[in-house]
């Protein structure tokens, strides 16, 4: 009775175990040493792909074909060891399933022995440990792409302890600290003891805030001294990870040396000082011409007998003047060069400005610009932009009387030496005398076709301040000037280009 008892309960057991087995996904073997079956339960079908009666032919031998060739000599040593000494066995190897895909496992079996201490009996159990043995690889290959990153980018990642302390320090620690990482992790040197004292309160009340602000995240620009006691600019970037138990577990980070940066944006800033100082050089010349204007339109004013409109007229006109040389400062600003601008932009909004000021924006007067794109040097754009300011406005102020409908038309070209027949006589015989002439020019036409320019006038022999100015500056960029006459008014102004003006 008593045996019967204690088999029934085996068999319970035996049966529960079973179950769990198969439940979760385990094969279970009992094999018989002598003959080399062995009876095969669990969840067969789910582990394998074969049914139970296909796979219940597997006997000791086919256990061979199970395993993947490569883990077979490592695996099938082990079985013999094992049914030799009756020691544990368990191995991890890739197990062949019926659609001939293969499954990471790990089987443990034990051996029994019988009175003559020979081994009769094994049992033993196969887990499927495919998608751990995956995330394993993804976790190493994430690691080692990690430390590539770290290594590639000369850089320091690390992570620190609650109290500062290095856990983790990998990347280019020699190159930028000049100390091994072992120095750090063994305590001997500390990252916030290279930190310039110059910067290091800052430094110190960044440190402060990560321990003390929820999800802070610290970005800081900082000069630490190397071994050499060098000071090399870093840039670190530093957070707090948490446990699950949302308490501070670490300090997570990396540094980046950046003193090669720091010192081009030293560079660039120095450059940028002595651009701004340059453009207020300029401005403060090109003031002192606004001012010298002012005293001729006084002066003129002051020889005759002026009325209301004709002080209007000349606050108009020096409005106009002191707008265009406020838009090539504007354009100075917009350019990273001191020396150049974007003229095609400038006549775009100088002739814009012209067009409000004289109230024709949406009259029937219209404007064609057929500009190349050019940047002038200033010494030549300042000049020309006033000669454009006078012509044009010239243009609107007596082309079109009466509310006559027409047009002005600008083109700005580069042209070639078969024009330089209306350059002035004294660079014509310099050119001529010299055996060398310039041979590339800019062509500045501006026109109307309006009533035409009055012949009774020399307009490089006139008392108008602004065909005075327009003479005056084209001698001073070395240019030429003639005059069309025909339907309405036609000036074409030829200047050497910066090559050709600094030859003479």
């Amino acid at each position: 009775m008593e045996g019967d008892f204690y088999k029934e309960n085996l068999e319970k057991i035996a049966e529960r175990f079973f179950s769990i087995a198969e439940q979760t996904g385990q094969l279970i073997l009992d094999g018989d040493a002598i003959t080399g079956k062995i009876e095969w339960s669990g969840s067969i079908e789910e582990f394998t792909g074969y049914t139970p009666k296909e796979f219940s032919k597997v006997d000791l031998g086919a256990c061979k074909y199970l395993v993947h060739p490569h883990d077979l000599d490592r695996v099938w040593g082990a079985v013999e060891k094992s049914m030799e000494t009756g020691e544990k066995f368990e191995q991890k190897y890739r197990f062949k399933r019926k659609d001939g895909s293969y499954i990471y496992v790990v089987q443990t079996s034990i051996f029994l022995k019988d009175e003559n201490n020979c081994v009769y009996r094994a049992i033993g159990l196969l887990k499927n440990v495919t998608e751990k043995k995956h995330d394993q690889e993804k976790l190493k290959v994430s690691e080692e792409s990690l430390l590539r990153y770290l290594h590639n980018f000369r850089g320091i990642g690390f992570q620190l302890d609650s109290n500062f302390n290095v856990v983790l320090l990998h990347g280019a620690v020699k190159e930028i600290t000049g100390y091994e990482n072992e120095e750090f992790c063994s305590g001997k040197i500390r990252l916030d003891q290279l930190v310039d004292p110059e910067g290091l309160n800052d430094f110190l009340e960044n440190r402060r805030k990560l321990s003390t602000v929820s999800n802070h995240l610290v970005e800081q620009e900082y000069r630490i001294l190397n071994m050499d006691g060098n000071r090399v600019w870093v840039f670190e970037s530093v957070q707090v990870v948490y446990n699950k138990d949302n308490a501070n577990w670490l300090y997570q980070g990396f540094i980046q040396d950046i003193s090669e940066r720091k010192i081009a944006m030293e560079a660039l800033d120095r450059v940028e000082k002595l651009r701004k100082k340059e453009i207020h050089h300029r401005i403060k010349n090109n003031l002192q011409v606004i001012s010298s204007l002012l005293d001729l339109e006084c002066d003129n004013l002051l020889s005759g007998t002026p009325d209301s409109e004709k002080i209007a007229e000349v606050f108009r006109e020096s409005h106009n003047r002191i707008i265009s040389m406020s838009i090539i400062h504007e354009e100075l600003y917009n350019s990273r060069d001191t020396e150049t601008i974007n003229f095609t932009s400038y006549l775009k909004k100088l002739t814009d400005d012209l067009f409000k000021s004289y109230k024709v924006g949406n009259s029937d007067i219209s404007l064609l610009l057929d500009v190349e794109d050019f940047f002038l040097e200033m010494d030549c754009a300042i000049p020309l932009g006033i000669i454009v300011n006078e012509l044009v406005s010239n243009s609107l102020k007596h082309a079109f009387p009466g509310g006559r409908n027409g047009k002005i038309h600008i083109e700005l070209h580069r042209k070639d030496n078969d024009e330089n027949k209306i350059l002035n006589s004294i660079i014509v015989d310099d050119c001529k005398e010299n055996n060398s002439c310039p041979c590339k020019y800019f062509t500045l036409i501006v026109e109307d076709n309006g009533v035409g320019f009055p012949e009774s006038i020399d307009f490089k022999n006139t008392n108008s301040l602004g065909l005075q100015l327009v003479n005056t500056l084209v001698d001073q960029i070395d240019g030429g000037i003639e005059l069309e006459m025909g339907i309405g008014t036609r000036f074409k102004i030829l200047i050497p280009d910066s090559e050709s003006r600094s030859k003479k």
